[in-house]
Formats: structure tokens, sequence, C-alpha cells
């Protein structure tokens, strides 16, 4: 609410990203007057109405600040005269998306706006596990981040192909728990995992090929090799037995 023509807040309209664990700069301006003394800013979480921060009678009051944010935010005290009641909020997390009220009041008037802060958080590097059965071969990428992204498998030649995909609920460190899996049947293939992230501007790309050596003169070289081992081990076994059986008479 504006209660003068001459005096208005201004705040952007476009959503603020900021990182997991980043800064987040919420701007907030408005019509200075000659004096801070009738100055009133005010915070507050759109959603609930916590007080993030608040500053009257020209320094900081956050007695009914929400412990959710004590020691986190910050006004620029040298940019108030100008206008600018922006306020800063360090490490930010999952908690803290979402819109902040910023209201202004001085002795031109009173007037709000708000602001909308987007939480991201960029995927860790895929973990590769690729497990085999009897009947088919599981290629398998872990990875944490946020918010979900867009995943998809492809085929050497670029087609898509189907596989699973499962998201754990956001932990309290406010990331997801991604699992994305790849079946087949066939010992041979080369398949692309590709995850985007929109919000954080990230896509991953990574490539896996799985190539079977089928060669059966190296099979038989492998079954000859362990008969002779076994009847080596069996000669041994007896030569000592029949050491003992002297030693003993």
């Amino acid at each position: 609410m504006n209660n003068s023509d001459s005096f208005g807040v201004t705040v952007p309209s476009s959503p603020i990203l900021v990182v997991r664990g980043a800064t987040a700069l919420l701007p907030c301006e408005f019509e200075p007057d000659p004096t801070m003394a009738n100055l009133v800013i005010t915070w507050q979480r759109e959603e609930d109405a916590r007080v993030v921060h608040s500053f009257y009678y020209e320094k900081d009051q956050l007695d009914r600040q929400s412990s959710d944010y004590v020691d986190r935010t910050k006004l620029n005290r040298e940019a108030l005269a100008g206008g600018n009641a922006s306020l800063s909020i360090v490490n930010i997390g999952l908690k803290d998306a979402g819109n902040y009220l910023c209201i202004v009041s001085n002795i031109k008037g009173t007037d709000r706006g708000v602001v909308r802060l987007v939480y991201v958080a960029s995927y860790s590097e895929p973990r590769l596990s690729i497990l085999l059965k009897s009947t088919n071969v599981t290629v398998q990428y872990e990875m944490e981040g946020y918010p979900k992204p867009e995943v998809m498998w492809l085929g050497s030649e670029g087609q898509n192909l189907t596989g699973d995909l499962e998201v754990s609920p956001a932990s309290d460190g406010g990331l997801y728990y991604l699992k994305s899996s790849y079946v087949t049947q066939s010992p041979v293939f080369s398949v692309t995992f590709t995850l985007k992230n929109p919000a954080a501007h990230q896509e991953l790309q990574r490539h896996v090929n799985l190539t079977y050596d089928g060669n059966t003169s190296s099979n038989k070289s492998v079954v000859v090799l362990s008969v002779l081992c076994f009847f080596l081990l069996c000669s041994t076994g007896l030569l000592l037995w029949l050491y003992c059986r002297e030693r003993s008479k």
C-alpha cells in the first residue's frame, strides 16, 4: 500500500537465484527523505509473516527476529540514507526459499514490495556402478542436488532409452538424493547418461561403454590352467603325505 504519490518501494520483478551456501542480496529501494529519524524498514516472510530483519529508531531492532535468521542478516547502513533497503542473508539453504516482503515507511509514506528467492544446488559428480547378472546388466548413477532435474538415457545413435529414476525427499541439508539406472540384456552396449538442472544452469553428460571378450580360445586356456593347478595341488598333497608317513616309521 502506498500512502503518497511521491513515495514508492521498488523491487525486482524476476526471482533472485541463490546457490546453496551462498549469500543472497534481496534488492529493495525507496524514496528517501532528508532525515532517517522517521525511517522504518521491516523485512518479513510473506508466507507466515516471520520477521527477517527490522530497522527503526535509526538502528537494527532484532528482538522479534525469527530464530531462523539470527546472525545471518544485514542492512547496508551507509546505503539507507540514499534509499537502499537491500537485505543480505548469508549461508542460504532450502528453508530460505520463498517470498520476502520489504516494507518501508518514512515521512513521505509507506509502501511494500515482494522479492522472490529461489534456491538451487548444483548436482554432484555422478557416481557410477555396474551390476552384472546372468540375465542382464544394470548401469546406475547416484548424485545429490536441487531441484529435481531432467534425466535421460541415450543410445549409441542418440535414441531415447527407457530408464528408471528414484528421487528421495530433500534432506535437512537441502539436497535431493537421485538414483537413475538403465537395464539391458546385451553384454555389449554404449549409452549416455544426461542430466539437466535448468535452475542452476547445469548440464551433465556421462558416457558408458561396455564390451565383452567372448574369445573361446581364451576360455579354453583358463579351463586348461585350472585343471593343471588342480593336479599340481593333488600331487603336492600326496608327496607331503608320503613324507610324513616315512618320518613316522
